[in-house]
C-alpha cells in the first residue's frame, strides 16, 4: 500500500531499512518482479483507535468480531488518493520501477529488470460519480480497482472484519456501482472483488464483459 511517507521516501525505498511494507533491496533479493501497489484510504479503527498491531493480533485469533469504520466522504479520500498516486509517480521517477498500463509495459520491465507496478485502488471513495477523478486516475496509470474496501460507499457494501461470517449481506451495487462496472469495462481498468460483499458480486458478475 502506498501509504505516505514525507521526507523518508526515498531512502525507505532504496535503503532497505524494513520501514515500508516494500523497499527496492528486499525485492531485489527475492527476485520480485512486479505487484499491484495499492492507493489506500485509511480511516477510523484502522489507522488510529486500534494500532496495525494489535488488529493483526486479532484477526489471527478467530473468531473475531472488529466494527467497520464509517464512509469516508470525497472531499477527504481525493486528496489522499491523489498523493499517494503522485507517490508511486515520484517512485518511477527513480528508474527502479515502472508503472505499467499494459501487458507490453510489464514484459518489459522484466526484461529490463526494473520492478513492475502496478497501480491498483482499494476502495473507490476517492471517485466521483461522473467519473472524472477516475480519468485522471487513468491517466496517472490506474489499472486495478477494488469497489470498495469493506465500509459502505457511493458504489457497494463491503463485508465486516467478522470470523466466521457471511458475506451474504445488504444490498447489491447502487445505480452509481452498476456505472462504475461498464466505465471500467470500457477504460480496461481490471475489477478486484476483495471486500465486495455477496451481492455486489453477483451484481458485478452480471454486468461485466471482462475478466474479474
Amino acid at each position: 500500500r502506498l501509504h505516505s511517507m514525507p521526507g523518508a521516501r526515498d531512502a525507505i525505498w532504496t535503503g532497505a531499512e524494513g520501514g515500508g511494507h516494500l523497499d527496492l533491496p528486499r525485492m531485489k533479493a527475492g527476485g520480485f518482479a512486479g505487484g499491484f501497489f495499492a492507493i489506500y484510504i485509511p480511516s477510523g479503527a484502522f489507522d488510529g483507535s486500534i494500532d496495525l498491531a494489535t488488529l493483526d493480533a486479532l484477526m489471527n485469533k478467530p473468531p473475531f468480531d472488529l466494527p467497520l469504520p464509517p464512509m469516508i466522504g470525497r472531499e477527504q479520500a481525493q486528496p489522499v488518493a491523489l498523493s499517494q498516486a503522485g507517490h508511486l509517480l515520484a517512485l518511477e521517477r527513480t528508474g527502479t520501477l515502472s508503472i505499467c498500463r499494459s501487458v507490453a509495459d510489464l514484459r518489459a520491465c522484466m526484461a529490463a529488470g526494473r520492478i513492475a507496478a502496478i497501480m491498483h485502488m482499494e476502495g473507490a471513495e476517492a471517485i466521483d460519480t461522473d467519473f472524472r477523478s477516475l480519468e485522471v486516475l487513468y491517466a496517472a496509470g490506474l489499472r486495478s480497482l477494488g469497489i470498495v474496501w469493506s465500509r459502505e460507499n457511493d458504489f457497494g457494501t463491503g463485508v465486516p472484519f467478522k470470523h466466521n461470517a457471511d458475506p451474504d449481506i445488504g444490498p447489491g451495487l447502487t445505480d452509481a456501482g452498476k456505472e462504475l462496472v461498464r466505465v471500467c469495462n470500457r477504460m480496461r481498468i481490471m475489477l478486484d472483488l476483495s471486500h465486495l460483499n455477496a451481492a455486489g458480486f453477483r451484481d458485478v458478475a452480471s454486468l461485466t464483459d471482462r475478466p474479474i
